[in-house]
């Protein structure tokens, strides 16, 4: 028994998560997730798969996430997609990059290369590394000490400095430690690194983009962390990438 329990609290808290899945719900979900996605694919001209979309429904798509419920269809990025291969035109995914193994972001890019057509788009709006380094690298900016003053605000886990003896001066350390493990995160990228990835998984081309903006119309205003944060905040800290197969 002992053994037992050693071997269990081994593990991190995102281990043990995977590990208790209830399979019994998994199960139940998977089989009413193929119906909704066959009738979504009969019924949709223009096909668009948003992943891991939590609250935010988006209207014409099918909405897909770990959590589901009658509008939101059962889809574990880090598996393979029950969805034939070919038949998608966009695929969208915000903020869930960020909260998924290296080994499960490959398998999202490469199941979205998989079922999208030729010239499809996924786009990712994820964290951005570079708005770290530039954190650590210029504290001192306007832009930068408002953001760790709204961090220190508003963020649980770093409200703690309000009280502690610490140097306010050296708050821009603790936020940047806590962004990356905080809120379950896994792998914060570069856009060098998110597009190293993607050209390995055999897309054509890669580009970054502004939140909300895009040439493709159902990728316009399309992203929603800004109304969770405040907007001007989602803005520093995260980045978009579209990606062309």
């Amino acid at each position: 028994m002992k053994k037992k329990i050693k071997h269990i609290l081994s593990f991190s808290p995102y281990g043990i998560y995977e590990m208790i899945r209830d399979k019994k719900i998994r199960t139940k979900r998977i089989k009413l997730q193929k119906k909704i996605i066959d009738s979504y694919i009969k019924n949709n001209e223009i096909k668009k798969l948003q992943i891991g979309c939590g609250t935010n429904i988006l209207e014409g798509w099918l909405n897909t996430d770990l959590n589901c419920i009658e509008t939101i269809v059962y889809l574990d990025a880090g598996e393979k997609f029950p969805i034939e291969s070919g038949i998608f035109d966009f695929v969208y995914s915000e903020h869930l990059f960020e909260h998924l193994k290296v080994e499960q972001q490959l398998n999202m890019l490469k199941e979205s290369y998989r079922i999208l057509k030729k010239g499809g788009i996924i786009r990712i709006a994820t964290p951005s590394l570079e708005f770290l380094f530039n954190l650590y690298a210029n504290p001192n900016t306007l832009t930068n000490k408002q953001y760790v003053n709204w961090a220190v605000l508003n963020i649980p886990n770093l409200k703690v400095l309000n009280i502690a003896n610490i140097n306010i001066e050296e708050y821009y350390e603790y936020v940047i430690n806590n962004f990356f493990k905080a809120w379950g995160h896994q792998m914060i990228h570069s856009y060098k690194s998110i597009k190293a990835l993607a050209l390995q998984c055999g897309y054509s081309k890669v580009k970054q983009v502004e939140v909300g903006k895009s040439d493709i119309s159902f990728f316009q205003n399309i992203e929603k962390h800004g109304t969770i944060i405040p907007a001007e905040i989602n803005i520093i800290e995260t980045m978009v990438i579209e990606i062309i197969k």
